[in-house]
């Protein structure tokens, strides 16, 4: 387990409210959003999660892309943000190796935990897709370091 920071420019984001285990649909609906030749994906899709209740809660999906950009009138459910920044969180490398997320975020606060380390109650999950396979690094923000921006 490391401590490390998490800093992407120039994102597109979406909201939705869903079960944890649904994480993937979201996934789906960045990949499969229309770029153009001027507007092209540099990063890894990536999402927060925030639990709210019975397993539920609301997720936050990005895109980075290369540079700003605005929306035609009419599309409400997409947004640009120019920064997603956290300057300290707990990083568990290849997570999908755990039997889920609920077991990969008890472990990063146990750690936690044993460390004396506060941590916030969401996490981040960033997608790598290595030949068709997704590596997952999850990032579990520290209490007083966490921002988005």
């Amino acid at each position: 387990m490391d401590i490390r920071s998490l800093h992407f420019d120039h994102l597109i984001t979406f909201q939705v409210r869903d079960k944890k285990e649904n994480w993937l649909e979201g996934i789906k609906i960045l990949e499969d959003f229309p770029l153009n030749h001027e507007v092209y994906q540099n990063g890894p899709v990536f999402f927060s999660y925030e639990e709210e209740k019975d397993n539920e809660g609301l997720f936050t999906y990005y895109l980075p892309i290369n540079d700003a950009v605005e929306f035609e009138e009419g599309i409400t459910d997409f947004e640009y943000i120019h920064q997603f920044s956290i300057e300290k969180a707990l990083l568990m490398r290849q997570a999908q190796e755990e039997e889920d997320f609920s077991t990969a975020i008890q472990k990063i606060k146990s750690y936690a935990a044993t460390e004396n380390i506060s941590v916030d109650n969401s996490f981040i999950c960033v997608l790598l897709d290595v030949y068709g396979e997704y590596l997952i690094d999850l990032y579990v923000p520290l209490k007083e370091w966490s921002e988005v921006k």
